[in-house]
């Protein structure tokens, strides 16, 4: 491999305490080069123990000037990151083994052109709890992008990438040619990017950064490769069901039911768009296989038969439940513009 470059590893948070040790721990049992990895923390106004743990563990603190805004942070990371290759992870996210890093830069090295490396699956780890063995496994937290063909992991009953135009393959990693109808919903969870592409062609302010986004504007520029690395990342999300509930009908109102709001930037990727006749059908599609039942539990069983496990049979459920949020957001925005 060619000599390893400095990278920055950029970690937003706020109230993180319950995973952010484990999240640190495993970053600083990698075997890259401790001297060439700068350690940031962008804090949204934490008042509990998180912004303590990362100090004691080398992280330089940043507390962003805009609160409760996990997407300002990361904009706010990359502008005060010193170098160009930027790992980016979440409060929730563990790396699960040692060579993961080196893994994800890898084909930065062999391929000058990309800009973003993603993993293949998140890891299914058998003593988890169901909700993230389940999302481990099916390798989304939300289905409703699964079925409208927008994930950016794969579901563990496949292993190969399929999405956009394979350019090539290596025993470590996909080169795939992504557009802005194919592109996944790239951008957090355990990613690598370049930090001056980025800074030069997306629209980085820190007020108008939304992760998927700012890789969307990219293709305006014709940055348009992407790496799927054959790695996974350990993602623990919420406490419960009902917690990543809230989170979720949270996220899709401030990000995707507010483009009316003349004050807030309306978003350049989507994962429905409602003038695609394509992403209506299989918005229809995704709600009449929620309804009925049948598709979600048979691809709980294909998978059930590859990793017996039984959080794939929560599927059909997750199916309901998104279906559930998404009716909830929509109810919200439309009472709001009322």
């Amino acid at each position: 491999m060619n000599q390893l470059p400095k990278i920055t590893i950029i970690i937003v948070t706020l109230n993180n305490e319950r995973t952010i040790g484990e999240c640190v721990r495993t970053i600083m049992t990698q075997d890259y080069p401790k001297h060439l990895i700068e350690y940031i923390n962008v804090d949204g106004g934490s008042t509990d123990a998180t912004k303590t743990i990362l100090k004691k563990n080398k992280f330089r603190i940043i507390d962003s000037p805009i609160k409760k805004n996990a997407e300002a942070q990361r904009a706010i990371g990359l502008k005060h990151a010193k170098n160009n290759l930027i790992v980016s992870l979440d409060a929730d996210n563990y790396l699960p083994h040692k060579k993961w890093i080196t893994q994800m830069v890898r084909p930065f090295l062999e391929n000058k052109d990309i800009v973003h490396a993603g993993t293949l699956h998140f890891t299914h780890k058998k003593n988890d709890p169901a909700l993230n063995r389940y999302v481990a496994l099916f390798g989304v937290v939300d289905p409703t992008v699964y079925y409208i063909g927008r994930p950016d992991r794969v579901p563990w009953f496949k292993n190969k990438w399929s999405g956009g135009d394979i350019l090539r393959e290596t025993p470590e990693y996909y080169i795939v040619r992504f557009n802005r109808d194919s592109l996944p919903t790239v951008g957090c969870n355990g990613v690598v990017y370049r930090r001056d592409i980025l800074l030069k062609n997306a629209q980085s302010d820190p007020s108008r950064f939304i992760h998927i986004d700012v890789f969307a504007d990219l293709f305006e520029k014709g940055h348009d490769k992407y790496a799927v690395v054959k790695n996974d990342v350990i993602h623990d999300t919420a406490i419960n069901l009902t917690t990543l509930m809230k989170k979720r009908i949270a996220f899709l109102y401030a990000y995707y039911y507010l483009n009316s709001n003349k004050n807030v930037l309306k978003r350049r990727y989507l994962i429905y768009n409602p003038k695609k006749p394509q992403d209506v059908f299989r918005l229809f599609v995704f709600i009449f296989y929620t309804i009925t039942f049948v598709k979600p539990l048979i691809d709980s069983i294909r998978g059930y038969f590859i990793v017996r496990d039984v959080a794939w049979f929560l599927h059909p459920i997750m199916c309901w439940v998104y279906l559930y949020a998404y009716s909830l957001a929509t109810i919200k925005k439309f009472l709001g513009d009322r």
